[in-house]
């Protein structure tokens, strides 16, 4: 897509790449844009409104966090938008600026874009759909960020059953049974009987519904993965409705 609102002549290319539901078109489209703008017209790229990248630690840094945060939105944020959940790789290229750059250099960047596109032996086939860019060149593969985030998903599970286990310390003070004398140290108190006693928790319960429920969230992946098309357009109908 191409947002050219001005007639005067520009000086950079502004890439929108984000989709509807944080989905993000092929890299290859990508690379294939700022390949040609940057390398073969000598038109800087830039994302992310970064108008002015230096190609900073700082500048990376907040390119990608305004990538995260459009992908946690999941808006649109252009025309390209609506085609990506169809599987229609897109993207919006916006001239900004006042430079040297016309409309013809524009039109040889979206002409090489397409010949370079319908060149491939494999469309958009081998490269990456989950990443978060720092620069038109430089970005982060889901290789990188998975680890930690599945680290961070695993954290809960490990809390949860930290605090199930210590649930088991009885800490009812609705008790008739006398205080116990208990001595730590120099410190010296009367505490109800139940602190000082531990329950046992099973722990088989607890990892085995944390288990089948992962398990159990694989089932619908299978489903969706095996359903023929035109049940998935009755569910996607069903939903529009509901």
């Amino acid at each position: 897509m191409v947002d050219y609102p001005f007639d005067h002549r520009f000086e950079k290319l502004h890439i929108v790449y984000d989709g509807v539901n944080g989905q993000l078109p092929n890299l290859d489209l990508m690379n294939t844009v700022v390949s040609i703008a940057s390398g073969q017209m000598g038109i800087p790229c830039t994302l992310q409104k970064m108008w002015d990248h230096n190609d900073s630690y700082e500048h990376r840094l907040k390119t990608m966090l305004r990538g995260m945060l459009n992908q946690g939105l999941g808006h649109a944020v252009g025309p390209h938008s609506s085609f990506i959940p169809y599987h229609v790789d897109a993207l919006t290229l916006q001239p900004f600026g006042d430079g040297w750059q016309d409309e013809m250099a524009m039109g040889r960047v979206i002409e090489s874009t397409t010949r370079s596109l319908n060149n491939l032996l494999e469309h958009l086939h081998q490269s990456f759909f989950f990443y978060l860019l720092m620069q038109s060149n430089r970005f982060v593969s889901i290789g990188t960020y998975l680890p930690s985030a599945m680290l961070v998903a695993g954290s809960f599970t490990i809390m949860a059953i930290f605090l199930w286990i210590k649930s088991g310390s009885a800490t009812s003070e609705a008790t008739k049974k006398p205080l116990v004398f208990v001595k730590e140290g120099d410190s010296k108190a009367l505490v109800p009987p139940e602190i000082t006693e531990v329950q046992e928790r099973e722990l088989f319960l607890p990892i085995s519904v944390v288990g089948m429920s992962y398990v159990l969230g694989l089932v619908p992946l299978y489903i969706f993965n095996h359903l023929h098309h035109e049940v998935l357009l009755l569910f996607s109908s069903l939903s529009a409705v509901c």
